[in-house]
Order: structure tokens, then sequence, then C-alpha cells
């Protein structure tokens, strides 16, 4: 017996069992069939332990019956292998999980161990040789990104997020071919994550596993370990704008998201053709002198549901704005009615054009496309809670209690990503401890937010064909009477 547990000591890894979640995990990284694997985790899932023992699994071949699939029984890459995360957790988590996951020698310190460690100047240990041919890098997040570039891997594991650009570096790291694991509770960096994981998982190159604190409960998940009581009590005690991710492993980018009901699922959905006789459309434009203007279109049908249909970012002088704006509301075949600006557009100087023309931006849009433009709303809580109320929704069963008002097509990607990325301002000075709102929206990447607001503050309605002003430009005829014979269905 003395012996036996002395074997189960030395190597911990034949004797790993997973929960659920971590099981699910193990086998998509086990079949290979994503270049990026993602273990997207509330805490205390036990997401870097399976992280860990995933690497022992290949660094040191197959070591139980869990890990019976392909990539274990036979590594096909380069034996380099890169760990990345904070400096925290390299010292606090990875080494400890290594250490504790690594099969041991019989005796430790001595020449043929299994593995050697070095920190090579640094305060953490950077690099790992193991008696099998295996070299590991250590990363820190906080290291210039440059460093990423260097060298074939084989073998990637980041544990917790990271910033986009050394990921991208990271990546090219693996021309020779690689496989990449992500463990992670998604709390910083989070909101360009989940795009490129939404937009990589349609297309095979990204796969994820989902799970929150309760699937590694002892009651309520699959091989939990945890507590049900200590879970409610740590979960308790996080405030409630971290419960998200920290509890449930959902992205942290809603933690101080302004549309918090904004969902892809829900409201974004497939293009469909715009005519002029079943929707009335709408335009707003964002000005902004060091930045391109943007232009947000929305369609209102008969029934009065609003869908964002259109969007267009330019540059340059106020003519071929309006030029660009005319080709592409008449391609998409939209019938304008309203067109909203923002007032600061009338400012003089506000747009940095290149000619020397005495007029606002504003005035010279509305000479150049013979229309006045509407002044746009400035109160903006008042845009943010008609935006919130237009995409409130409720379902049971998969089925609408409650439909949202609005709708995004999927064609307006900087739409999509502004909503995603459009949060109240940081926490300052005393009210950062206090995690009170600041009050206002952070003014970053916030353009096709306000023209959402704009336009619904202007209270779309859908109006008819022959009572449009578009209709009444183009000659339509003796209005009164053509308004009287209308179709009853009109």
């Amino acid at each position: 017996m003395q012996e036996q547990e002395r074997r189960k000591e030395n190597n911990k890894a034949k004797h790993y069992i997973p929960n659920g979640k971590a099981e699910e995990f193990i086998k998509m990284v086990g079949n290979a069939e994503h270049f990026v694997n993602m273990f997207i985790a509330g805490n205390g899932v036990g997401k870097s332990a399976s992280g860990a023992v995933i690497l022992t699994n290949i660094i040191f071949g197959k070591q139980n019956d869990w890990f019976d699939y392909p990539l274990f029984n036979n590594w096909p890459y380069e034996k380099r292998a890169r760990i990345i995360s904070d400096p925290t957790t390299i010292k606090e988590k990875i080494i400890p999980e290594l250490r504790k996951w690594f099969p041991a020698n019989e005796a430790k310190n001595i020449p043929d161990a299994n593995f050697d460690e070095s920190k090579e100047g640094k305060n953490y240990i950077c690099k790992i040789n193991t008696n099998t041919g295996w070299t590991i890098d250590i990363m820190s997040t906080e290291q210039d990104a440059k460093e990423f570039e260097s060298a074939d891997i084989g073998l990637v594991w980041i544990d917790e997020p990271m910033p986009k650009d050394k990921f991208m570096a990271t990546l090219a790291r693996g021309r020779l071919g690689m496989i990449l694991i992500w463990t992670l509770t998604p709390l910083f960096f989070a909101a360009w994550i989940k795009d490129w994981k939404d937009e990589n998982t349609y297309n095979g190159i990204a796969g994820y596993v989902e799970a929150e604190m309760e699937d590694n409960c002892i009651d309520h998940g699959i091989r939990g370990i945890l507590k049900h009581e200590n879970i409610m009590r740590i979960a308790n005690s996080y405030p409630e704008d971290e419960k998200e991710a920290r509890v449930f492993g959902k992205f942290g980018h809603l933690i101080g998201r302004v549309h918090k009901k904004f969902n892809r699922r829900i409201h974004v959905i497939k293009p469909f053709a715009i005519n002029v006789r079943d929707y009335t459309t709408y335009k707003a434009i964002d000005t902004h002198p060091r930045v391109p203007d943007h232009v947000l279109y929305c369609s209102v049908d008969r029934s009065g549901h609003k869908y964002f249909t259109g969007e267009m970012l330019s540059e340059g002088g106020a003519e071929i704005f309006s030029e660009r704006m005319k080709a592409y509301e008449n391609s998409m075949g939209f019938r304008l009615e309203d067109r909203i600006i923002d007032l600061s557009a009338f400012n003089k100087n506000h747009h940095n054009d290149s000619d020397e023309d005495e007029r606002s931006f504003g005035d010279q849009l509305e000479q150049f496309e013979k229309c006045r433009y509407i002044r746009g709303s400035k109160d903006l809580m008042s845009g943010i809670k008609r935006t919130n109320d237009a995409l409130d929704y409720e379902l049971k069963n998969g089925v609408f209690i409650k439909e949202p008002e609005i709708y995004i097509f999927d064609t307006l990607k900087t739409t999509i990503v502004q909503m995603d990325n459009y949060v109240w301002e940081e926490w300052k000075g005393s009210s950062k401890d206090s995690k009170k709102l600041s009050g206002h929206p952070r003014d970053k990447d916030d353009h096709m937010p306000e023209n959402m607001h704009r336009l619904l503050l202007h209270d779309l309605q859908f109006i008819n064909y022959q009572l449009s002003s578009t209709y009444r430009s183009e000659g339509g005829g003796d209005y009164e009477r053509e308004a009287r014979e209308m179709d009853p269905y009109d």
C-alpha cells in the first residue's frame, strides 16, 4: 500500500480523472479537429489542471485511458511547446500545475530527471527541458509582441486571456503544423476574443467547450469535486458585474457593456431584399474630424419592426461622401424618408475637409444631396434607454414571448462589433473601489451605437409609398387623390 501510494504521488497524471466538461475538452484536443481549442470556463472548473494534464499526455505520452485519442498516441508536429500567461498566473498556477502533473523520477535533482527548469535571468521559470526531447518556453503576456514572433512551435498552451497582437503573432509560429489549446475565464480582452471565436468557429479553425462552476459540483456535475454550498458561497461573493464570467464562464465584455441585452444569436440575422413599397428607410450619420464618418441605415416594415440594413464608412469631403452614399442607397434599393445627422456636423471646422469651403460639413451635404438633414438628438441617456427597450426580448422553450423590436443584418460588421464593445467609461478615483458607473460611455468606437440611438429616438415609422417624400419628389401626380384611392392594404 505504501508503494502504491508512492507511485501514485510520483505520477499523478496516471490517476487523473476529468470532470464532464474537461473530458469534452480532452476529446476535442485529442481528435485534433481544430487548430485552436478553447476551454472557456468559470473559476474552479479545473481548466488550468486540464491544460497541464493535456501537455503531460502529449510530452510524456498517454498516461491513462482518458487520453486514448490520436493526438496523444502519435504526436505529428515539432517537439517544441510554448506556454503563455500573465506573470502572476505563471508563478502561482502554471509552474505548480506542471510540477504536480509531470511524472517525477525516483529521486529529485538527479542528472537524468524527467525534466529540468531554468529562469534564464527572469523572476519566474521560463524554460523547461524534458528527457523526451521536448523544449517548453514559458512567456508572459507583458513581454513585447515582437518576442512572440520567434521560433517554429508545435504546441501552444495559453492560460487566461491575452492581447490580440500577441495572439496573432503566436498563431504565425504554427507554419510547420501546430495545435493551440486555450484555457480561460473570459474577463479581460474578452470582446476581441469573442469576435475571433465566433468568426472562426464557423469555418472550423476553432472549437470550444464552455463550462460553469456547477459543472465541477459533486451533486450537479459529472465527476465534480466541489461542494455545492462552497460554490454558492464563492459565487455570492463576486460583484454582480463579474458573475457572468467568473461563475458562468460567459464573456466578460458584458462587464460594463452599455447594451447588455444585445445578443448576436437573437438580434443578428441574415440579410434579405429591401423594396420601396414594403420598407421605409432612414439613415443617420455620425461625423468626426479624426476618424471616418459612419452612416447607419434602418428600414421599417409595415408591422413596425426595424431592421438595420446598411452601413457605410467614408473619409474625405462632403461631395465625395454624398456621391458614395447615393450610389450605396441605389444599390440597396432603399426608399429614404428622413436623414439624421450629428448636430456637431454644423459646427464650422468640425470636419477636416481638404477644401477651404467656409460652410459647415452638414451645410455642404444638404446642398449636394438637395435635401434637409434633421439635427440628431444629443440626449444620450434617452437614446441608450430607448435602444435597450428595443433590444429587449423574452424566450420560453425557444419561442418568443416577447420579440425584439430591432434586428441587425449580419453584413453590418462595424455596427455589430461596436455594439459589443460599447462600454461605460472605466471606474476612476474613489468610485473605482465601489464599482459605481462613471455615468458616461467610453468615447471610443461609439459611432454606430450613437447613430442607432438617434434613429430610434426619431420614432421611425413605416410610411406608405404613395405618401412618401420619395414618391412626391418623383412627381407622383395628384397626391391627395392618390392617397384617397390607394389600395386598402397600403
